[in-house]
């Protein structure tokens, strides 16, 4: 009886600790918020768990258990013969990416904020290690099961390319249907949320030394994002860090949503000024397939290994957008507005190589890829073997959306039935947490 109630606490306060992670991140993880979330007292936090180390690994391993768990009752119907309504590998992203960004969401987000926690510390990496190694062969032994023929490489990208949907459409508050029409390239992004923020010089300060006290502010967003996630950002670790009163930087922003929608577009553009010195050391003309894959192969190395930690701000505000919708109209502009800019561009260059139109889903298939292959690398750290099939995996995906007899998803016309099996998921959907 006693051993039942002390497990019973113990799933309580696992709970909790996935809701206070979905809602703060890792910097709002204490004893005492996951003791509130999960309806439990403080004492009983600290006597099942002595460090916020404990609470955070104890957190992962939940999440694990539960995301097997999902996948041992597939394998079950698959191995019973039931229909599981998974045609193909596209159908099993699909499912795994909604359930991410509807009925699973607080675990989805949860399971972000830990593998964003990956790439700040040695403990946090080998969580990010261990989940990445075994989210590679549950989806190899899956992909077998099915009969889709995957190999591990392609298993592995095959998730890079569903986390990087995941991080890249959690902070647009899509319904399920708008988000499987993007995914399968029926909605454009073009369409997708609040207008582009004004520049941020249209209402910036007039004088040199306003400009530096703000781009001071900026700067010491940016590094408390890249060292402890969006949960950190508080007026006064900005003031401290930069230097400055503590009503400084709420002189120049009014609200914290507003000052990471400025550091959002910071790291954005740093980061397309990277992209466009990489394209434009190529004349338009010479790029053909094979160089694309090239220069997507480059950019993506230098961006691992020179800038994984901003990296790791850059989504970490993705994150915050998803974990906090109501604050702030503006980062959720400056986010849309990103995706919009890097959907443009993809879709541009594959046009430019391609002998027919690429298929509609494609330009945002190779972009999640690429987003969910920089995660992987910033979270667990670039080793030889993940460097090393980097190109491979690239060119698989341009390859996939370049070439309409290969595309990612079943195009659905407006007046028809969904693909095979559609029905079948919609009422059946895989239970358990998804990344």
């Amino acid at each position: 009886m006693v051993q039942d109630r002390s497990l019973r606490t113990r799933h309580r306060i696992h709970e909790g600790a996935v809701s206070v992670l979905a809602e703060d991140g890792v910097a709002g993880l204490t004893h005492r918020a996951v003791a509130a979330a999960a309806g439990v007292s403080l004492a009983a936090t600290t006597y099942h768990f002595d460090s916020k180390t404990d609470l955070i690994a104890s957190a992962s391993r939940h999440l694990m258990s539960g995301y097997l768990d999902a996948f041992a009752r597939l394998e079950r119907r698959v191995s019973a013969g039931e229909a599981t309504g998974l045609a193909r590998i596209d159908d099993l992203v699909t499912r795994v990416v909604l359930n991410a960004l509807g009925r699973e969401r607080t675990r989805s987000l949860a399971w972000c904020e830990l593998i964003l926690h990956g790439g700040r510390g040695a403990e946090g990496r080998r969580l990010a290690q261990d989940w990445y190694a075994r989210l590679d062969d549950i989806w190899h032994a899956i992909g077998e099961n099915l009969g889709f023929g995957l190999d591990r490489r392609a298993a592995r990208a095959t998730i890079d390319r569903a986390i990087g949907l995941t991080f890249l459409l959690h902070p647009l508050g899509l319904d399920q249907e708008a988000a499987r029409d993007l995914i399968e390239g029926r909605l454009d992004p073009a369409q997708l949320g609040p207008p582009a923020p004004a520049p941020d010089d249209a209402a910036g300060p007039a004088t040199a030394r306003q400009r530096e006290a703000r781009a001071r502010i900026v700067q010491a967003t940016i590094d408390i994002l890249v060292e402890s996630g969006a949960g950190a950002v508080s007026w006064a670790a900005i003031a401290e860090r930069a230097g400055l009163a503590r009503s400084g930087p709420a002189y120049y922003f009014p609200a914290i949503g507003a000052l990471l929608a400025t550091a959002q577009v910071a790291l954005f553009d740093r980061a397309k000024a990277r992209y466009r010195a990489g394209f434009g050391a190529i004349d338009p003309a010479e790029i053909d397939e094979m160089r694309l894959v090239d220069l997507t192969t480059a950019i993506w190395f230098r961006e691992v290994l020179e800038h994984a930690r901003e990296a790791l701000g850059h989504y970490a505000v993705f994150l915050r957008a998803a974990q906090a919708p109501g604050e702030s109209v503006a980062l959720r502009a400056a986010i849309a507005a990103t995706l919009r800019d890097q959907h443009g561009a993809w879709r541009r260059r594959l046009a430019a190589i391609a002998a027919a139109p690429p298929h509609p889903a494609g330009p945002l298939a190779v972009q999640a890829v690429f987003v969910g292959k920089l995660i992987r690398a910033a979270a667990t750290g670039a080793d030889t073997a993940l460097l090393a099939l980097a190109r491979e995996d690239f060119a698989a995906a341009i390859a996939g959306a370049i070439r309409p007899e290969k595309p990612y998803a079943h195009p659905k016309p407006a007046c028809q039935p969904g693909p095979p099996g559609l029905a079948e998921q919609r009422e059946a959907p895989l239970r358990g947490p998804e990344p």
